[in-house]
């Protein structure tokens, strides 16, 4: 493995402007050179290495300097690869089996050179050698700049639009779907700026499904069809709210919901409930606020812009008894506002998908639809750029103001009226 090192803090063979090209220097020339500089001989250890670069300096021979953090040294210790991500007309990213790093070029202001078989300090010293030896050390490459990482969040919303063209419609399509568009798991690695770790963790909130080999999109209106009907088995079975049982369920819609596709739908809006059937088969409940923002998002599809109160009374009435509608279920899908024009209250839709991946376009969005929010309306919006080290209210501390109204905190732009 070659070393990187710092020309003025570690090389004593030569001045900080020249390397030797002559590849001739020589015990002599080495003693001549410490007394020019000041340094007692006696200072320096017996092994002297004299760089030279049959090179122009200005030449890199296709080595890249990356500053590692704590984790990337850890991937590369023990055998793990590091990948670079992204089509030609997007920003790398680095990434790991578990975490996503943007790159970005940075200067530096001492010169680093790449250097082969160099020894460094301890190396450097012979017991009981007498005379001074020389060795010559090639110069590999000279650096001004390096690559900085900074970990980032996945850049996962590219998996609807290149999943998209082959989204999964129903079964009577699949005849006209193009085998050019399929994707398969080598082909999405490729082309989607996150670890693989990242990817698969996303596949099911994206409603990704491994289907007949591919990665296939389950489309909006796919997903609007079958929710409904798996929620009207909780009637047509007399089944508790909490005692859904997913095989009679999934054996009901075979026709209609192929097992995968059925699968995903059911982990997206179930989850285990409290009971069990007599043979101990694990019994579930409907997400209550997922189910309720479909149904939802079904009438905004339909009519984007409603009366709040015509509008709430139509998502009840096309909603379970045991699923009553509420209007927190709406963040991320829809906004609440008041219309001066109208001069009533209208609920809009405004899925979050659909919003710029860019943190400062995404705000610039939001407050546009709407001047001010809570943080509970707004964290569905803003959640996907969190991580580790920011949360909501980090991110909203940083791009926007508070402002407190009738003991209620609000955000809005940080340079607004």
């Amino acid at each position: 493995m070659s070393n990187h090192v710092d020309v003025d803090n570690e090389v004593e063979s030569t001045s900080d402007h020249e390397l030797d090209k002559s590849n001739n220097t020589s015990s002599e020339e080495i003693e001549q050179l410490l007394r020019l500089s000041g340094i007692e001989p006696s200072e320096v250890a017996p092994i002297v290495q004299s760089l030279y670069t049959t090179i122009s300096l200005d030449e890199n021979c296709g080595y890249r300097v990356i500053e590692l953090d704590q984790h990337l040294l850890e991937t590369l210790s023990i055998g793990d690869s590091l990948s670079f991500r992204g089509d030609e007309n997007e920003p790398a990213v680095l990434c790991t089996a578990t975490r996503t790093y943007e790159v970005k070029e940075a200067e530096t202001s001492n010169t680093c050179i790449v250097v082969e078989g160099m020894k460094l300090k301890d190396d450097a010293f012979v017991e009981g050698c007498a005379e001074r030896i020389v060795e010559k050390v090639e110069v590999k490459a000279n650096y001004n700049t390096y690559f900085e990482l900074k970990e980032c969040s996945p850049r996962l919303s590219k998996l609807q639009i290149i999943l998209e063209p082959s989204s999964f419609k129903g079964l009577e399509y699949e005849k006209s779907i193009d085998p050019d568009s399929l994707y398969d798991w080598e082909r999405i690695q490729s082309e989607i700026q996150a670890s693989d770790g990242e990817i698969k963790a996303a596949l099911p909130d994206y409603l990704v499904v491994h289907y007949n080999g591919f990665y296939r999109l389950i489309a909006f209106e796919f997903e609007a069809r079958a929710l409904p009907l798996m929620l009207d088995l909780i009637e047509e079975n007399s089944w508790e709210v909490d005692g859904i049982d997913k095989e009679i369920s999934c054996e009901s819609l075979e026709d209609i919901i192929p097992e995968p596709i059925f699968d995903i739908l059911f982990k997206k809006y179930s989850r285990p409930s409290t009971k069990v059937k007599e043979d101990g088969t694990q019994l579930y409940e409907y997400d209550k606020p997922k189910c309720s923002r479909l149904l939802a998002q079904i009438l905004l599809t339909a009519c984007p812009s409603n009366n709040y109160n015509d509008f709430m009374e139509a998502w009840k009435i096309g909603s379970p008894e045991c699923i009553p509608p509420k209007e927190e279920y709406l963040y991320g899908t829809a906004i609440v506002r008041w219309n001066s024009q109208t001069m009533r209250k209208e609920v809009t839709l405004y899925p979050e998908m659909n919003l710029p991946d860019n943190i400062n376009q995404r705000l610039n969005e939001l407050f546009k639809a709407k001047e001010k929010w809570t943080v509970p309306e707004i964290t569905p919006y803003i959640s996907k750029f969190t991580s580790r080290k920011q949360d909501v209210n980090a991110i909203l501390t940083k791009y926007a103001r508070p402002s407190t109204v009738n003991n209620v905190k609000y955000y809005s732009a940080k340079h607004g009226k």
